[in-house]
């Protein structure tokens, strides 16, 4: 059944990938069809926790999980936003953050299959005729972590989450494993600060590129900044200023949703947000007419 199901697996994550690739967003991705075993287990187990799933109640959310696991910590809310418009989302269980409480943060949400893939999974249902395929959903499961938190919660699922009576007699053990991952939120947020206080350095040196680069930490390609757009940061401080204080947030968000994709470079990121916040007009003059006619 799984192998059945990895069309869909696959399709999903070809979508996901078509749109973070698109803005050059640095993550990596990981996918999982659940095994017959996993479903029997997940089955039984909610039936022994008196909350069973049913063909016309509560159904399987997750039997094809999908895990984004991004380099910076405000990126999991950036990828949310811009999947957002791939797919629709259900349900999410998000904690909040506890000012006093260091816990892991979940961003999991459930999202439906689009219509090509609620096909795809009739038609494996019905050729398999499975009975755990009756009791699951047109749904997938989508979990945001960053890098450095991901290694953590693997195995905390493994070793605490599947066998929660093993540690109710140890909340000292538990208290030290959720320090771990507190370590690894602090850590999260220092390396998010290191490249936005090394981008203001290079801001300062007027070294542009050095600048683009690590405040927007994408995968940029390998060419300069034009000579001609130097010139004009080098000599309109306030143009350079307003280039270095636009939000790294709104411009991906904004490049996600153009029909035509551009280029993840240098050039084209000074072009782009000149159009959509700047407004300088001897940039606007270098500016291509495929950037102006984006929005």
């Amino acid at each position: 059944m799984s192998r059945d199901l990895q069309l869909i697996e696959k399709d999903i994550c070809s979508k996901i990938c078509e749109r973070l690739d698109k803005v050059g967003l640095l993550y990596r991705i990981f996918s999982r069809v659940k095994d017959s075993y996993s479903i029997s287990e997940k089955i039984e187990r909610k039936k022994a926790e008196g909350n069973p799933y049913s063909k016309d109640g509560k159904k399987i959310q997750d039997i094809i999980g999908i895990r984004i696991v991004t380099y910076f910590h405000d990126d999991v809310n950036l990828v949310k936003e811009i999947l957002s418009d791939v797919y629709t989302f259900v349900s999410e269980e998000i904690d909040k953050i506890e000012p006093t409480v260091f816990k892991p943060k979940r961003t999991n949400i459930v999202c439906s299959f689009d219509e090509r893939q609620k096909e795809t999974f009739d038609q494996v249902a019905k050729v398999t005729n499975r009975e755990s395929l009756q009791l699951t959903d047109y749904t997938f499961e989508l979990q945001l972590r960053t890098i450095l938190s991901e290694g953590w919660h693997e195995i905390d699922h493994s070793l605490r989450y599947k066998s929660k009576d093993e540690w109710k007699k140890h909340a000292e053990k538990e208290r030290l494993l959720n320090g771990i991952y507190a370590n690894l939120e602090v850590n999260d947020l220092a390396m998010k600060s290191l490249f936005s206080e090394l981008a203001y350095q290079h801001f300062k040196e007027k070294n542009w590129e050095g600048m683009l680069r690590n405040k927007y930490r994408l995968k940029f390609q390998l060419s300069d900044l034009k000579e001609e757009l130097k010139h004009i940061l080098n000599e309109r401080p306030l143009v350079a200023k307003q280039l270095f204080k636009a939000d790294r947030h709104d411009v991906i968000s904004k490049l996600s949703k153009l029909e035509m994709p551009l280029p993840i470079n240098f050039n084209n990121m000074v072009y782009f947000v000149n159009h959509i916040e700047l407004k300088n007009e001897d940039i606007t003059n270098l500016t291509p007419d495929l950037i102006k006619n984006s929005i």
